[in-house]
Order: C-alpha cells, then sequence, then structure tokens
C-alpha cells in the first residue's frame, strides 16, 4: 500500500476537522484529543479512492465526505471504550477518551462527534443538495439502529451467548461504516448507479474483511504494536473469528474476501482508476496494526 497515498488523505482530513472543531472548551478539547490523534485514517482513504472513480466531485466535496466519516469513527470508538462497553483504557496508542477526562464527558464527546460528521456534509458548499441528502441516509442507516449500532448490540449480547452470528456482528459493527466510505462520493448521482452496484459488493466484502483481520491482530500482536489493549477480546470474552474459527482459517477467508474484491474492481473498472482501491484492498487484509 502506498504509505504516501494516506498520509495525503489522513492530512487533508486532519486539517478539516481541526477547522471544524477550534479549541474553545472541555467538550471540544475533548473531541480533538480523540479526532486528531494519529491514526490509519483508512475510512478517509476508501472516500478518497473510491471518488477518483467520480469525474464529477471535486476534491473538497471528497474531503468533508472523508472528515464526517472518520467523525463518526472516531464517535464509534469513543463509545466502544466506555466501561459499560469494552471497557478498554487505550486507544490509538493514548489513553481513551474517558480515562483522559471522565466517562460522562467521553458520552458527550462522542454525541458531539456524531452531531458534527452530519453537520459536515449538511453546511458543506461543495456537497450537491442530492448529494447531501444521499450522503446522510447513507450514513445514518450505516450508524443507526439496523447498522452500527445494532452491531454493537449484537457483540455485547454475544458475550453473555445470547447472539451467535459472527458475521452479522462484524458486516454491522464494522463493514456498514467501510461500506459507506467507498459509495459516498457516488450517492446522488444517477449516473455513477452501475458503478454503486459494484462498489457496493465491494465494500461489504471489504470490511468484513477487515475485521476478521482485527480479530487476527488481537489474537496474535501486542498493545504497543496495535496502540491498543490486545487482551480486549479475551478479557471480555468477546465472540471473534479467530476463536470461532481458528487463526488460519481466518486468515484465509480475509485474503479470500479481498482477493475477490480485487477481481472485482479489476473487472469492472480500467486499473488505472482503481489503483488506490486496489492497494487498500491488500493493505486492509496485509496490515500490521
Amino acid at each position: 500500500m502506498s504509505l504516501s497515498f494516506l498520509s495525503e488523505c489522513k492530512e487533508k482530513v486532519s486539517n478539516r476537522i481541526d477547522a471544524l472543531v477550534p479549541d474553545t472548551n472541555k467538550i471540544a478539547s475533548s473531541m480533538r484529543y480523540s479526532a486528531l490523534v494519529d491514526s490509519k485514517c483508512i475510512r478517509a482513504g476508501l472516500i478518497f479512492a473510491s471518488g477518483n472513480l467520480n469525474k464529477e466531485i471535486s476534491n473538497s466535496a471528497l474531503i468533508d465526505m472523508a472528515a464526517s466519516i472518520e467523525l463518526m469513527h472516531t464517535y464509534s470508538l469513543i463509545h466502544d471504550d466506555l466501561p459499560s462497553m469494552d471497557n478498554d483504557e487505550m486507544r490509538r496508542g493514548q489513553a481513551s477518551n474517558h480515562i483522559k477526562f471522565n466517562e460522562a464527558t467521553a458520552i458527550l464527546t462522542g454525541d458531539a462527534l456524531q452531531a458534527l460528521a452530519y453537520e459536515n456534509i449538511v453546511s458543506s458548499p461543495n456537497i450537491t443538495q442530492s448529494q447531501k441528502i444521499s450522503s446522510i441516509k447513507a450514513l445514518s442507516s450505516a450508524c443507526g439502529h439496523e447498522g452500527m449500532i445494532l452491531g454493537q448490540q449484537y457483540d455485547l449480547d454475544a458475550e453473555k451467548n445470547e447472539y451467535h452470528d459472527i458475521k452479522k456482528i462484524h458486516e454491522l459493527k464494522t463493514g456498514r461504516l467501510i461500506r459507506v466510505a467507498i459509495t459516498m462520493p457516488h450517492l446522488g448521482n444517477e449516473k455513477q448507479k452501475n458503478q454503486l452496484i459494484v462498489l457496493d459488493e465491494v465494500g461489504k466484502d471489504l470490511g468484513l474483511a477487515f475485521q476478521i483481520i482485527d480479530d487476527v491482530l488481537e489474537a496474535s500482536s501486542d498493545s504497543n504494536t496495535l496502540g491498543k489493549s490486545n487482551q480486549s477480546d479475551l478479557v471480555n470474552e468477546k465472540l471473534t473469528y479467530v476463536n470461532t474459527f481458528g487463526k488460519q482459517p481466518s486468515l484465509d477467508q480475509a485474503h479470500a474476501l479481498s482477493d475477490a474484491c480485487i477481481s472485482k474492481l479489476e473487472s469492472s473498472f480500467h486499473k488505472d482508476e482503481v489503483v488506490e482501491l486496489l492497494e487498500l484492498a491488500k493493505f486492509m487484509v496485509e496490515r500490521k496494526s
């Protein structure tokens, strides 16, 4: 994977979030603490990589979409780490938000980041009205009661042996946001309809592959490398691909999903148009953190 591509994506998104959230109060400080820390910015990278296929969308529009995706993702991580959820004390190589500040502030910070993700799209002068409506609908669906939040509930239920579909948990809790990151640059434009079908299929499979690798890394890596606890799944008795299928079968499935996505992209688009998407599809299953 071209690290320079992700680095450029990260810089654009960080600059946008920095401008959106001036450090004026405690909530803003907490938002900046979690949203501006160094991260892989894979979801933002997917926005830019997929956006290369749409010749009618501006780079400024992609920056706003990518910033909103990362704000939403950061909110989900803050809430995921809460004592009532996974009770994790480290995230992205630093103390989790509720450890740095406090639990109540962390909850409010997550709420504020989620609201800002929507506000940033709605108020963007770079995104057309039809794109705004479609993007907000897609993002809220991906993260709402039948998307990421439902996946989080299933994840909690699985700890009590009340839910057993690990594939569904991963597709909802992690996969839905990755899926919408790939499709968002093409929403609200009928000309992109055929591309959307392919990209949605790719996003679904890549989202699952990404989380399978997360399961593998947590079972085989260390906290310093991961930037978060490598004991969280074990301590919380999480249902994971590794404890369900084993490490090697999990790796095999993740790579098979990635390979299928690569084949689909190569057969559906000109290769030079999807270079970054192809590299991201490989990186998402070959990464070490």
